[in-house]
């Protein structure tokens, strides 16, 4: 009798297990996963925060609405920690053990430019929203990505765009010592060389990644008197420069350029200077399409806050990652990365598209001037932006091509 009894157990413990199987397996097929390989500690911890607040918004306004080809929405997070190799032990988790059908990327260039080749291996598509190395669509580029956040390249010519047209004839330059300030410095200097031949760069000064004492480069940053200064500086370490760099005198004596996102901006608070020449990549009060009203609306009334670049940029990819799934008809990567070539999609920002052969947005920057506002008592904004559109500064298709012919 025991032993019937036993098998009657067993049997109910394996109909319950493999019932228990069915339903995990019908709810995932029920389901479209999304991996985010976020930098969620350290430096990269005002971003993720960002990030992440921009894709809950999407995705509880997509379940709400039924879902995407019928099925609902869900995010998984892993943390890369601002390390290329644990980012992509991270995405290789994501694809394998979690079953994701897609991909957002990280913050950090670095740990993008590992994930992405992680990305090709399986074939699953990774979006980038916030790393931005140019060499993710150049030398480093595979077609299971696409980027919607303008890239490095984008932003140093951008500048140069930005600053030819000021009356300075003499620049300096300060960034930190890594890929993203060399990628950006090169493209600034390249750029003024075509546009304003007779600018000459006086001093270049790069910085450690990770210093926060900048007492002794800004004597040498100011020594030969540029009349404007470009910094690749970002973040937290650009509002300690600036804040540090006040009592120098410098922005009295130079004008100054730099990432004015609106997470620096509050950060560095009314330390921060006015007259201040910057850009972002995506400032919501200097964009005036229905949809960035309605989100910010969204946006604050569920956070309190209102959205930084990075909120609306990681959106961004949402929206162009599901109407590509959307018109493929199916969550194959396969299928949808043919989509992606030359998709045009309704973004925040406006109609955009990516280009067929680097998987690029056709994202520009703002430039504007830093102001005080009354709406905005804890921080400036800027004022009098002007976008300054990718067709104007991002790289040929035949550049592109150059580039990856070189690397081979």
């Amino acid at each position: 009798m025991k032993s019937k009894s036993k098998m009657k157990m067993t049997v109910l413990f394996s109909l319950l297990l493999l019932s228990f199987i069915l339903v995990a397996n019908q709810a995932a097929a029920e389901t479209i996963k999304l991996g985010f390989i976020a930098d969620v500690s350290g430096i990269g911890a005002t971003f993720f925060k960002s990030q992440k607040a921009g894709i809950d918004l999407f995705i509880e306004e997509v379940n709400a609405a039924g879902g995407i080809l019928g099925k609902k929405l869900e995010l998984v997070v892993r943390d890369a920690q601002l390390k290329p190799d644990i980012g992509a032990n991270m995405a290789r988790e994501l694809i394998l053990s979690e079953k994701c059908d897609f991909l957002i990327g990280p913050t950090s260039s670095a740990v993008a430019l590992a994930v992405t080749k992680v990305a090709l291996e399986y074939k699953k598509i990774i979006y980038f929203h916030t790393s931005n190395a140019e060499a993710l669509t150049t030398t480093d580029f595979q077609p299971f990505m696409f980027q919607v956040v303008p890239n490095t390249g984008i932003e140093g010519r951008g500048m140069a765009v930005a600053l030819a047209g000021r009356q300075a004839q003499n620049y300096g330059y300060i960034g930190p010592d890594y890929a993203y300030g060399h990628d950006q410095y090169n493209a600034f200097v390249k750029k003024m060389a075509e546009l304003k031949p007779e600018a000459k760069i006086v001093e270049t000064v790069w910085v450690k990644l990770g210093e926060t004492n900048y007492s002794p480069f800004i004597p040498t940053l100011m020594a030969k008197n540029p009349e404007a200064v470009f910094s690749s500086f970002w973040g937290g370490g650009l509002s300690t420069f600036i804040k540090q760099a006040k009592p120098y005198g410098l922005f009295k004596k130079a004008t100054f350029s730099g990432l004015f996102d609106l997470d620096l901006l509050r950060a560095t608070g009314n330390d921060m200077p006015e007259g201040l020449v910057g850009y972002a990549r995506c400032p919501f009060y200097a964009v005036n399409t229905p949809e960035m009203k309605a989100f910010v609306q969204k946006y604050y009334g569920k956070n309190k806050e209102y959205p930084a670049d990075w909120a609306i940029m990681a959106y961004d990819g949402m929206i162009a990652l599901t109407e590509a799934v959307k018109k493929a008809g199916t969550t194959d990567s396969e299928k949808v990365v043919k989509v992606l070539d030359g998709l045009k999609f309704k973004s925040l920002r406006g109609d955009l598209f990516i280009r067929p052969e680097d998987h690029m947005a056709n994202v520009g920057i703002y430039v504007g001037v830093t102001t005080k506002d009354a709406k905005y008592k804890d921080h400036l904004i800027m004022k009098d932006v002007v976008a300054i559109p990718a067709e104007k500064v991002m790289l040929s298709v035949d550049e592109v091509k150059k580039l990856r012919a070189g690397k081979k």
